[in-house]
């Protein structure tokens, strides 16, 4: 079976998602994913597998070194606490830089610890919210103690900053380079004026109720 470009690389983004999202991908979630039958699924997968670039072991579906070669991955991260469309921006500016974008979405612990306040929606709402947004192949939380693990986990080819991220670029390729790990960092220039978190929380009056809660006026 002669496989096209697109499907084999619409296939082999699907896996990778789902292992890092789920840690496993089989024939039948493959098949869901994709919105096609389980037997249009394991053709295709079989001629993947004849081309070598993915291996069954038992039901789950894994690619080989090849098959990840193929797709280069972006990842990024962020609270993403009330999405605006300033995230949509950097998000479509982070997707194409490659062939599929992760979303590395803040704990709520690691939330409290950098900007000294609770985030309006928890970390599983967030993350539910990214995980549906367009330019998003998958999100998973972050780590609270190791962000790098994160990295380790996704492997990715390009690691993506917002132009507003508080992150050092030469720290952090630094750091990558003494992990072992490959991914370039860059950051993005797309910005939306106007278009941030604290603004609108301000514009409905959050902030002031949260700094009168916190000092007890209210």
């Amino acid at each position: 079976m002669l496989i096209n470009p697109s499907v084999a690389k619409r296939f082999l983004t699907t896996i990778i998602s789902m292992r890092i999202e789920k840690g496993r991908s089989t024939t039948r979630d493959i098949a869901k994913r994709l919105a096609i039958t389980r037997s249009e699924s394991s053709k295709v997968l079989s001629g993947l597998e004849r081309m070598g670039l993915v291996k069954k072991r038992g039901s789950m579906i894994c690619p080989t070194p090849l098959g990840r070669g193929k797709v280069k991955i972006v990842m990024t991260g962020g609270v993403f606490d009330i999405v605006h469309v300033g995230h949509i921006a950097t998000l479509r500016a982070a997707r194409k830089l490659g062939d599929m974008l992760v979303v590395v979405v803040a704990r709520d612990t690691n939330v409290r610890r950098t900007k000294g306040k609770d985030p309006v929606n928890g970390e599983s709402m967030r993350l539910g919210i990214v995980r549906n947004l367009k330019p998003v192949d998958a999100a998973i939380l972050g780590n609270d103690e190791d962000i790098y693990k994160v990295v380790e986990r996704i492997g990715p080819d390009i690691i993506a900053l917002g132009y507003d991220q508080n992150h050092n670029e030469e720290a952090i390729a630094k750091e990558l380079l003494r992990r072992g790990l490959r991914a370039k960092v860059k950051r993005l220039k797309v910005q939306v004026p106007g278009a941030k978190t604290s603004n609108i929380l301000s514009h409905v009056g959050y902030e002031s109720t949260s700094k009168k809660c916190l000092k007890g006026n209210i």
